[in-house]
C-alpha cells in the first residue's frame, strides 16, 4: 500500500515539475506602450444651408449660449497656437488676389454700380486692374532661413536676405486680437487638417482690420482707383461699410500647428466718381462696390538642410 501511494507522489511531483519547467521557459509578454500626442478637441463645426427663399439656414443642435461658449474656447485655442509662430522656422508662401464687385443691400441684394451703364462697364474692368493672377505679378517667395524665427525671402527685385517670421506675419497684430472684436469662431476637422474660421463683428472690424494690414483701408482703396485714372477720377470722400470679415487658419491636428492663416477683407464702399479719358465728360456720379481682399500665408516647415533619411 505504502508502494503505491510512494509511486502515486512520485507522478505528481514529476508532472508539477514539467509545469514548473515549461513556466520558466515561457517568455512574458512584452509591454507596448505607444506615446502619441492627443489632439485638441474642439467643439465641430456648425452647418448651414440655404432655403428657397436664399436664406441662410443653420443646422446645429447648439443653442446661442453654447455657441458662445464653443467661440470662446476655439478662439483660446487660435491665439495659443499662435504664439508658436514667434519661434517658428518655415519657410512662407504669400498670394494676394483681390478685385472688385458688388455691394450688398441690408438683405444681401447686389447694389448696382451706378446708373449709368458706361461707368458701370469700366468699374467691372477695374477689378481685372486689381486682380493678381499669372506669372508676370508673382508675389515674393520666402524659404526656410539657418535660425529660429528666420525666413530667408528672395523674389525678382531684391537679393537674398534673412527676416523674422514677424517681418512676414502680422504676429504682432494677431496678439492684440480680442475676442471682443470676433463674433464667432467656428472649427472643422477633415483628415490632418483643422479648418478655423474667425469672424469680426462689422463694428470692430475698420480698427481691426487696420490692425492687421500695414495700411489704412481708406488709403488703400483710394490707390486702388487711381489705377482707373484713365477712365474715372474719385471726387467725393468714400464712406466704408464692412461686411463678414474673416481669418481662415488651417492647422496640423496631430502637431497643433498653424500651417496656413488667410485675411479676408469685404468692405463695400459708397463715393463719386468724375469721367476722364473714354468718359470725359461724365459728369460726378455716385458708385457703389464691394472691395474685396484675400491675402493668404502658407508655412512650409520642412527644413531643405536637414538630412534626407536614406531608403
Amino acid at each position: 500500500m505504502n508502494r503505491k501511494i510512494l509511486a502515486l507522489v512520485s507522478v505528481i511531483l514529476t508532472f508539477a515539475m514539467l509545469f514548473s519547467f515549461a513556466g520558466c521557459n515561457s517568455e512574458p509578454e512584452e509591454e507596448t506602450t505607444t506615446t502619441q500626442k492627443v489632439k485638441t478637441v474642439l467643439p465641430a463645426d456648425i452647418t448651414s444651408s440655404v432655403n428657397e427663399e436664399g436664406e441662410t439656414i443653420t443646422m446645429t443642435d447648439y443653442t446661442p449660449e453654447q455657441l458662445e461658449a464653443n467661440s470662446d474656447k476655439i478662439f483660446a485655442y487660435f491665439l495659443a497656437q499662435s504664439e508658436e509662430l514667434k519661434t517658428a522656422k518655415a519657410a512662407v508662401r504669400i498670394n494676394l488676389s483681390k478685385g472688385i464687385t458688388k455691394a450688398k443691400d441690408a438683405e444681401d441684394n447686389d447694389i448696382p454700380f451706378s446708373d449709368n451703364d458706361n461707368l458701370n462697364a469700366a468699374v467691372k474692368t477695374l477689378s481685372k486692374y486689381m486682380l493678381i493672377t499669372g506669372a508676370e505679378n508673382e508675389n515674393p517667395q520666402s524659404f526656410v532661413g539657418t535660425e529660429k524665427g528666420q525666413v530667408v525671402v528672395f523674389d525678382s527685385e531684391t537679393e537674398y536676405g534673412e527676416k523674422s517670421l514677424a517681418e512676414v506675419l502680422p504676429l504682432q497684430h494677431l496678439a492684440t486680437l480680442t475676442r471682443a472684436e470676433v463674433k464667432s469662431a467656428t472649427c472643422k476637422d477633415e483628415g490632418p487638417l483643422r479648418t478655423i474660421t474667425i469672424t469680426l463683428k462689422d463694428a470692430a472690424a475698420p480698427a481691426t482690420i487696420e490692425k492687421l494690414y500695414s495700411m489704412g483701408n481708406k488709403e488703400e482703396i483710394l490707390a486702388e482707383l487711381a489705377t482707373a485714372k484713365d477712365y474715372m477720377v474719385v471726387s467725393g470722400d468714400p464712406v466704408l461699410s464692412y461686411d463678414n470679415c474673416q481669418m481662415i487658419v488651417t492647422v496640423n491636428i496631430e502637431t497643433d500647428e498653424i500651417t496656413a492663416i488667410e485675411y479676408i477683407k469685404r468692405i463695400d464702399v459708397a463715393t463719386s466718381v468724375v469721367g476722364a479719358g473714354t468718359l470725359a465728360g461724365l459728369a460726378e456720379t455716385p458708385v457703389n462696390f464691394r472691395y474685396e481682399s484675400f491675402l493668404k500665408y502658407e508655412l512650409d516647415r520642412t527644413d531643405p538642410n536637414a538630412p534626407v533619411a536614406a531608403e
